[in-house]
């Protein structure tokens, strides 16, 4: 650009000189279209920096090790340079404040007050958690015994505060096929499907994945296997996996990897911490760095079109038309 510039410079001024209005008007022009390229170029990058990773953490059998996963990737994600905030998607039993030491809510609250309020004010559940990463637990108001899709809807808009703080949010959804988690999974761009080496948990996968694919045409899901003995292990899960959903052509798993067995996350679990914290070096800290490093490859899909998190206001406006 700046080549074409100088050139064109040379040729009004210094080969044809003649008609000085024109030449100048030349040059206005041209200063015009450099200046409005270049704001172009300025708006792609910042609508490139604007997206952002959600990435969903499931798993419809409980005991899989969602929150050990989500905790650890979170931190992982946190070492790659990105902002991360770890949401506590749990609204019936929530635990990544108490897994980590915090005292991110007081339970003794009363939950009669409407639900409307956490969701207007999601800072207000935001608290700094350990390796540079911020948690977010919705407060008690948001806790009843009948949860509805619609208080998972008004939560996932709420939560629109906090794009400008962050890069990559990681949500620990609930287990289980209740309306309002499958609302929460399906809101995120990236679903990562936490498995075990229990066959049961197989088969739970699969009926969360094709029911993620019926109703919310779901299509892509990462899958990692925890609490493996070793990688042939986890393949061969992951391979079972698979087979179930072989019929269904349009959903497609991708397979994350291994994360083994390791002491390290126990003693880190009795101590209210992660094993990341406890030691960056272990076997399975080792294993979430390369998950880590597998997912901020991916590129950040486009919105859907469906009830998504931190979606642009013009999607927005057609979702809720």
């Amino acid at each position: 650009m700046c080549f074409i510039f100088a050139v064109m410079v040379f040729f009004s001024f210094v080969i044809f000189p003649t008609n000085i209005g024109m030449n100048i008007d030349a040059y206005s022009l041209l200063f015009f279209c450099m200046h409005f390229l270049q704001g172009n170029e300025n708006k792609v990058r910042t609508m490139t920096r604007e997206k952002k990773r959600v990435i969903a953490v499931s798993g419809c059998k409980g005991g899989v090790g969602k929150t050990v996963v989500a905790t650890n990737l979170a931190l992982a994600m946190g070492q790659l340079g990105q902002r991360v905030v770890l949401m506590d998607g749990n609204l019936d039993v929530p635990g990544v404040g108490f897994s980590l030491g915090l005292n991110t809510v007081d339970t003794s609250q009363s939950n009669q007050r409407s639900s409307e309020a956490s969701f207007s004010l999601p800072c207000k559940g935001l608290i700094d958690g350990p390796g540079g990463i911020r948690v977010f637990t919705p407060g008690p108001e948001v806790w009843s015994h009948r949860r509805q899709t619609t208080q998972a809807v008004a939560l996932i808009q709420g939560m629109d505060d906090l794009s400008s703080g962050l890069d990559t949010l990681v949500v620990d959804t609930a287990p289980g096929l209740a309306p309002h988690n499958m609302m929460l999974i399906q809101a995120a761009t990236d679903v990562v499907v936490v498995i075990s080496q229990e066959d049961v948990s197989v088969v739970d996968a699969a009926r969360q994945i094709r029911l993620l694919h019926q109703l919310h045409h779901v299509q892509q899901f990462y899958v990692v296997v925890n609490l493996v003995s070793s990688k042939r292990s986890g393949a061969r899960q992951f391979e079972q996996l698979q087979q179930r959903l072989k019929d269904d052509k349009w959903i497609v798993l991708n397979y994350l990897g291994v994360v083994p067995f390791d002491k390290t996350v126990s003693e880190a679990a009795g101590r209210q911490s992660a094993a990341m914290i406890i030691n960056d070096d272990c076997r399975a800290a080792r294993a979430f760095h390369r998950i880590a490093h597998q997912l901020a490859k991916i590129p950040v899909p486009e919105p859907k079109g469906r009830i998504e998190f931190f979606l642009p206001d013009r999607i927005k406006e057609r979702t809720e038309s």
